[in-house]
């Protein structure tokens, strides 16, 4: 590791991963002299010092660029989207070279702490989804050769986070919910109370995913979560709702494609109605959009369905995420019990008798 002077320009000499590197810097001893030190701390870091040859991008550019690029499906561009909007205005203007640990760090303490434009500071919950999202846009940042450094996100360690209370709904609140809210977002409601549906996968359906004559309903891998197609069947209150929504097609505009309009164009926010339905219904703040999806699921299984097929409907990818609706059926537990104990003779094959006649009789049996 040395500096060299090769006719007028100088030249720095270091290794890394085994391997030498020489640089021509120019005429400038002092510029060299300061390169070289830069290259040596990276090498003492494990950084690849050629990286640092990577011409700075900003921020707001790479996020533009990461939105065009990353996401390949309609509804992640739009929830990506959607997630970006809190991290531009505290690093919008800085290239990505300038955010580290110490600048991430300064984000996250500003967002949960109060102030005069925020009554309060967003949870630690919120911040860790901050945190993933800027977590994703170093990686692809890496990948696509903008950033020549470690992902500084993760030297910030995520808050834990408690599973918390799943709130559902009751019938009652349920009710007064759909009756308190407009026309428009009605339909909306039930679909999610008897679908179990996201509220992106619902406001994307088109009539070509729904089967009236079959009964199905199909969530297109093209807006759910997990990219996966799933169907869930369609039970008589949500056939009937889709039967009337169905008369819109004559109407013609979005309404002959997608299933849930308004004023002739498809539904893409109903956060106001939602919020002002709420209200009106003596909700508290507890209970959001997604609490419809709690609440399909934990009827589900209250009225004695299986978290097998509670997952499939739910399109969970692990049973884990599934398995804590299990709980509410009381019954589901209670009926554990006739597993207990050993394996019942009946259900063993060739169990406690060597009788040929006894066990062909078994067997003719069974064939019945």
């Amino acid at each position: 590791m040395a500096l060299s002077k090769r006719g007028r320009s100088w030249q720095i000499d270091y290794v890394w991963n085994g391997r030498r590197i020489r640089e021509s810097v120019g005429p400038d001893k002092e510029e060299a002299r300061i390169l070289l030190a830069e290259r040596l701390r990276d090498v003492r870091q494990g950084r690849d010092p050629s990286l640092r040859r990577i011409k700075p991008k900003l921020f707001e550019d790479a996020v533009k660029e990461f939105l065009a690029e990353h996401p390949t499906r309609l509804r992640s561009r739009h929830a990506y989207e959607v997630k970006v909007r809190a991290l531009k205005p505290h690093f919008t203007g800085q290239t990505l070279a300038a955010i580290g640990p110490r600048e991430i760090a300064k984000f996250i303490a500003g967002r949960l702490a109060k102030g005069a434009k925020r009554e309060k500071g967003v949870s630690r919950a919120t911040t860790n989804r901050d945190r993933a999202i800027l977590s994703k846009l170093f990686n692809w940042a890496i990948a696509s050769g903008f950033y020549g450094a470690e992902n500084p996100v993760r030297k910030v360690k995520p808050f834990q986070e408690s599973a918390g209370r799943t709130r559902f709904l009751t019938a009652d609140e349920a009710g007064e919910l759909v009756a308190k809210s407009s026309d428009h977002l009605r339909p909306v409601l039930i679909t999610a109370l008897h679908t179990g549906g996201r509220l992106g996968e619902i406001l994307t359906l088109r009539w070509e995913d729904v089967d009236l004559e079959r009964g199905v309903l199909y969530f297109d891998q093209t807006n759910t979560k997990s990219g996966k197609q799933r169907e869930v069947p369609i039970d008589q209150v949500l056939a009937e709702v889709l039967k009337e929504r169905r008369k819109k097609i004559f109407l013609g505009g979005d309404a002959r494609e997608f299933v849930f309009t308004r004023l002739g164009k498809r539904l893409q926010n109903v956060r106001t109605g939602f919020e002002k339905a709420r209200k009106r219904a003596g909700l508290g703040e507890d209970v959001t959009f997604h609490t419809l999806r709690h609440t399909f699921a934990s009827w589900f299984v209250v009225n004695g369905g299986d978290v097998f097929r509670l997952q499939e409907y739910l399109g969970h990818s692990t049973m884990a995420l599934t398995k804590r609706y299990a709980h509410l059926s009381e019954k589901f537990r209670r009926e554990g019990v006739a597993f207990f104990g050993p394996p019942k003779e009946a259900t063993v094959h060739g169990s406690g008798t060597n009788d040929p006649d006894a066990q062909d009789a078994d067997a003719g049996s069974s064939i019945e």
